[in-house]
Protein backbone atom coordinates (compact mmCIF):
# COMPACT_ATOMS: atom_id res chain seq x y z
CA UNK A 1 0.00 0.00 0.00
CA UNK A 2 1.60 3.11 -0.98
CA UNK A 3 2.52 5.58 2.25
CA UNK A 4 3.15 2.74 4.81
CA UNK A 5 5.70 3.84 7.09
CA UNK A 6 8.56 1.35 7.39
CA UNK A 7 11.05 1.17 10.05
CA UNK A 8 14.01 3.29 10.17
CA UNK A 9 16.15 0.30 11.38
CA UNK A 10 15.02 -2.28 9.04
CA UNK A 11 12.68 -1.66 6.56
CA UNK A 12 9.51 -3.66 8.04
CA UNK A 13 6.42 -1.93 8.01
CA UNK A 14 6.40 -0.03 11.09
CA UNK A 15 3.89 -0.48 13.94
CA UNK A 16 4.07 3.28 15.36
CA UNK A 17 6.35 6.20 16.11
CA UNK A 18 8.45 7.31 18.46
CA UNK A 19 9.31 10.64 19.44
CA UNK A 20 12.10 11.41 22.09
CA UNK A 21 12.84 15.30 22.35
CA UNK A 22 14.63 15.56 18.76
CA UNK A 23 14.75 12.07 17.33
CA UNK A 24 11.89 10.77 15.86
CA UNK A 25 11.16 7.34 14.57
CA UNK A 26 9.04 4.90 13.20
CA UNK A 27 9.63 1.42 13.87
CA UNK A 28 8.73 -2.25 13.61
CA UNK A 29 7.31 -4.43 16.68
CA UNK A 30 11.30 -5.85 16.21
CA UNK A 31 12.30 -2.39 16.94
CA UNK A 32 9.48 -0.44 19.19
CA UNK A 33 10.56 0.26 23.14
CA UNK A 34 8.61 -1.61 25.23
CA UNK A 35 6.44 2.08 25.67
CA UNK A 36 5.40 1.29 22.33
CA UNK A 37 4.67 -2.05 22.58
CA UNK A 38 2.02 -1.58 25.63
CA UNK A 39 0.08 0.78 24.33
CA UNK A 40 -2.99 -0.63 22.39
CA UNK A 41 -3.29 0.01 18.70
CA UNK A 42 -4.60 3.51 17.51
CA UNK A 43 -3.87 5.06 20.83
CA UNK A 44 -0.91 7.63 21.84
CA UNK A 45 1.67 8.42 24.77
CA UNK A 46 2.54 11.91 25.36
CA UNK A 47 4.97 12.83 28.25
CA UNK A 48 7.04 16.00 28.13
CA UNK A 49 8.98 15.76 25.24
CA UNK A 50 8.18 12.24 24.79
CA UNK A 51 5.72 10.82 21.99
CA UNK A 52 4.89 7.79 20.51
CA UNK A 53 2.01 6.56 18.67
CA UNK A 54 1.15 3.27 18.17
CA UNK A 55 -0.50 2.62 14.36
CA UNK A 56 -4.18 1.18 14.23
CA UNK A 57 -4.08 -1.92 12.46
CA UNK A 58 -5.56 -3.19 9.10
CA UNK A 59 -7.77 -5.27 10.80
CA UNK A 60 -8.94 -2.49 13.67
CA UNK A 61 -9.98 -0.26 11.02
CA UNK A 62 -13.71 -0.36 10.73
CA UNK A 63 -14.82 -0.95 6.61
CA UNK A 64 -16.89 2.23 5.78
CA UNK A 65 -17.13 0.09 2.06
CA UNK A 66 -19.38 -3.05 3.21
CA UNK A 67 -22.83 -3.30 3.48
Amino acid sequence: MAGEKKCVRCGKDAIGVESFGCCTAYVCSDHASSLLLDLAPGTTLSSGECYLERFSTPQETPDHGSG
